[in-house]
């Protein structure tokens, strides 16, 4: 109603709502989409290999606006990163995305190998010993690298998991700053994007912050 409320500190703290765009897909894609919505909640329900349940194999979807119905996954840039780098390699290697014939629950069934078409790589071959079969792609298994997060004046908190099941390397202060650094320059993209953080950083610890004052 156009009403003013005075504040001296406003904190928000209310979520983050769906895309419309998300939520036309799921309004489109119908029953399948609305039935998985009770898990889902807002984003887009996919299969284990990122396939939109009821897009017939032909539309993925991953990150934040994306759920696997069997097996929640935290809303992360590792999680959206290692699921794009998936759907990266499943349509390099040319499966078969929409293969003749539902699984369970009238889902579709895995992605299947096309005979002298589709790839097949050493982790494919480790892979098939625990899903018993070579014919179809391994699905999505997400590898928790570890929560790093910059705390200011040259301190971080780590958490860096090594060995599956075993307690995770954990590090604050300067330690935990020298460890957040070392992650942040790997993932770059390229040599040369980490030589121009790496001087920047330098530039910081000699020369102090660069803060110019408007009036």
């Amino acid at each position: 109603d156009g009403l003013s409320v005075p504040y001296g500190l406003a904190i928000w703290a209310a979520g983050n709502a769906p895309l419309q765009l998300t939520l036309d897909l799921i309004e489109e894609l119908g029953q399948p989409q609305t039935h998985s919505q009770r898990i889902a909640r807002g984003r887009i329900a996919i299969d284990p290999w990122m396939r939109v349940i009821g897009g017939k194999g032909k539309i993925f979807a991953i990150g934040d606006a994306s759920c696997i119905v069997r097996g929640q996954l935290p809303s992360t840039g590792q999680v959206a990163a290692q699921e794009g780098e998936y759907v990266a390699r499943l349509l390099n290697k040319q499966y078969d995305l929409s293969p003749v014939g539902q699984a369970k629950d009238n889902e579709l069934a895995p992605p299947m190998k096309i005979p002298d078409v589709t790839g097949f790589t050493m982790s494919d071959s480790i892979a098939s010993v625990s899903t018993k079969t070579s014919e179809c792609a391994k699905p999505f298994q997400y590898l928790d690298l570890g929560i790093l997060a910059y705390t200011g004046g040259n301190t971080a908190l780590a958490q860096v998991s090594t060995i599956p099941g075993q307690e995770p390397i954990t590090a604050t202060g300067f330690i935990g700053n020298e460890l957040w650094r070392s992650v942040y320059l790997w993932k770059q993209a390229s040599w040369r994007n980490r030589v121009m953080v790496f001087s920047d950083w330098v530039k910081r610890r000699v020369f102090g912050r660069d803060i110019t004052y408007l009036e």
